[in-house]
């Protein structure tokens, strides 16, 4: 969870942000690197017609990877990008997306439910209708991250 607080000072030229927490983890070093940087929270992307065009990572729905190419699903349509899925995972916003499997990040904003019902299997439905499906082997992961732990 995130607290937020304002403290008003006269005589301050410049805003100084202090972040508390228990340790300097991904999610703490990412709320840094969105504050400092105006376009964190942004993905250069190629749309259908090949024009590079800046995603806001809030629209992303999915990720998936194919052909030496990611796909990114999002809420106006489909882009590509030609990046690592280890390095898109890196840019994005840890505790808002998620990897399911090997080839797929969702984005935990667009998820209508999950669907534990069939044992040792996890069904993920999104909100624009699609489904998709966690890898076995992180559905521990998936389940502790939703019970709250990042």
């Amino acid at each position: 969870m995130i607290k937020t607080q304002f403290k008003e000072k006269d005589g301050i030229q410049d805003i100084e942000v202090v972040i508390t927490a228990s340790e300097q983890s991904d999610a703490v070093k990412s709320l840094m690197k969105r504050i400092e940087d105006p376009l964190a929270g942004t993905l250069l992307v190629s749309d259908a017609e090949g024009i590079t065009t800046v995603l806001d990572e809030e629209s992303i729905i999915s990720i998936s990877s194919g052909s030496k190419k990611l796909i990114i699903r999002a809420d106006d349509g489909l882009y590509e990008l030609r990046m690592s899925m280890q390095d898109v995972e890196k840019q994005l916003n840890p505790l808002a997306f998620i990897r399911i499997s090997r080839y797929e990040i969702i984005n935990l904003g667009k998820v209508r439910r999950f669907d534990f019902s069939v044992t040792g299997t996890l069904r993920i439905e999104m909100k624009d209708g699609t489904e998709t499906w966690a890898s076995r082997r992180l559905i521990a992961v998936i389940k502790k991250r939703l019970q709250g732990g990042l």
